[in-house]
């Protein structure tokens, strides 16, 4: 069962709440602020206990597990040429990986390709096609391919 950051918060501010009613109703010569503190101590303690006990699903992950059920994961490749398009860069990936997608990235402006883009690939074995496929020769350039990083807000 996978809980998300949300549910997680919820169930933290529950603790929260019933900690500060536990610390004020037990006749402590407690401060507010010490009983508080205390609370919220213990609640940030519980919410990333929770999410990593359950599985937070607002975890970005390195792998999408598809509608079949099949695990993928995202390649960069870098120095492609200019000139080739999705399908040449598919079928050339094909003869190392399971490809299920391809996307060039290219300039707004111009609508030019960039020389780099991301592919989709099943998880069997990426590492040993990257290895293979990093600074292989395709259409005279030398590719660099490797894990695609998360993009950053």
């Amino acid at each position: 069962m996978k809980v998300g950051f949300i549910q997680c918060a919820v169930i933290s501010a529950v603790f929260a709440v019933a900690g500060y009613l536990v610390f004020s109703s037990a006749n402590m010569e407690t401060s507010l602020p010490v009983t508080v503190a205390v609370s919220l101590l213990l609640s940030g303690i519980v919410t990333p206990w929770l999410a990593s006990l359950f599985g937070s699903s607002d975890a970005k992950q390195d792998s999408v597990i598809t509608e079949e059920g099949r695990e993928t994961a995202t390649l960069y490749v870098g120095n492609l040429p200019y000139k080739a398009n999705e399908d040449a860069v598919k079928e050339y990936f094909r003869n190392y990986i399971d490809v299920q997608s391809v996307r060039l990235m290219k300039d707004r402006r111009t609508g030019k390709r960039k020389g780099y883009g991301f592919i989709e690939v099943m998880t069997t074995d990426v590492d040993q096609a990257i290895d293979e496929l990093n600074d292989k020769v395709f259409l005279e350039r030398t590719l660099k391919v490797r894990h695609a990083k998360e993009k950053t807000e």
